[in-house]
């Protein structure tokens, strides 16, 4: 796609955070085309981060070797020496100083975890989001949901906070727990894939295992060893969970666009759909509510699915359109649900 000068070029300008959009996105998609790429991406990104502490004790000078560093940067490599080879020529600039940082490091801790930057990504209604985490892991987030994580994965684990739903994709790494900490519980994994519906205005926080393994801790009780097409579902008003056997992929094919029910309550049919279409639906009859439904929908539009809805279940609804605010911002639809009967 480029060449490699370009390449490194783009590299320097990516972790010295002077590079446009646009350099970002071509330096993304050559990252994206081999696994040949993204290994040579993270060696520079490895030696990058020694050359650059993540914090500079008052008591330690690097004045010095910031100025050799600098020097380094402004000459070229030769065409005869690779870039990783350079690198590794100017990080090792670095060894005393980065050794006493260590030193430093094991006096206080603390120092270390306070400088943790953290990204935090939105999902907005009405809208899905994909992420790609630091260690390549992949999420899925759905309307209305909100991750955060560390730009840099640190100290032997990798942790991110979900509010909402999200299915996770976790790159296999054994030594550095993946964990998901939510209002109600924490999911901690290696290498799997899970959905988490984890809403702040929701009763009922559940995770589906996929694939994998994963260990659920829910509040101060016993942590439970999940395994795959189960399913663990925490209800915040008795604080009791449950756990079944399920059909995962049911609950986890939302990310690909599709809505599958299988024996759920219209209540909840009628919530998922809300979210999806960002509108807010509000059954009115508790009756209704209980009943339970089976369908799967692909590519219909919102008139489309309350159509098939009113066909196959006992029921009719209002409309209410959007309405203009004193903001100038416009409300949700609202649609109402009664008994047909």
């Amino acid at each position: 796609m480029q060449n490699n000068n370009h390449i490194e070029e783009l590299i320097i300008k990516y972790f010295s955070k002077t590079i446009s959009a646009e350099e970002k996105s071509l330096l993304q998609a050559w990252i994206n085309e081999s696994a040949e790429n993204k290994r040579y991406f993270q060696e520079i990104q490895n030696i990058w981060h020694v050359s650059h502490p993540a914090f500079h004790p008052e008591d330690i000078d690097l004045d010095k070797a910031k100025t050799k560093i600098l020097n380094q940067i402004e000459h070229k490599p030769s065409k005869n020496i690779s870039f990783i080879v350079w690198w590794q020529r100017v990080a090792a600039i670095l060894i005393v100083p980065v050794m006493m940082l260590i030193a430093y490091q094991l006096y206080s801790d603390s120092l270390y975890k306070s400088d943790v930057a953290y990204q935090e990504i939105i999902a907005p209604l009405g809208m899905k989001s994909k992420i790609t985490l630091p260690d390549s892991s992949t999420v899925w987030l759905n309307s209305g949901s909100k991750l955060k994580y560390p730009v840099v994965f640190t100290s032997g684990k990798r942790n991110v906070y979900l509010s909402g739903e999200a299915f996770f994709k976790v790159n296999s790494d054994k030594s550095h727990p993946f964990v998901v900490s939510t209002n109600n519980l924490q999911v901690s994994a290696t290498g799997t894939a899970f959905n988490i519906e984890s809403y702040a205005n929701d009763t009922i926080t559940a995770v589906t295992l996929l694939e994998g393994e994963i260990n659920v801790q829910v509040g101060e009780m016993k942590s439970e060893h999940i395994m795959p097409n189960h399913r663990l579902v925490y209800n915040s008003k008795n604080n009791k969970y449950d756990i079944a056997k399920t059909d995962a992929k049911h609950w986890c094919i939302w990310k690909d666009g599709i809505l599958a029910f299988r024996n759920e309550s219209l209540e909840n049919v009628f919530k998922r759909i809300g979210r999806t279409y960002n509108v807010d639906i509000v059954v009115k009859d508790k009756s209704v509510g209980r009943q339970l439904y089976r369908a799967t929908f692909e590519g219909e539009s919102l008139d489309e699915i309350l159509r098939l809805l009113k066909l196959s279940a006992p029921i009719k609804y209002k409309r209410s359109g959007r309405e203009q605010q004193s903001d100038n911002e416009f409300s949700k639809e609202r649609i109402e649900v009664y008994n047909a009967n």
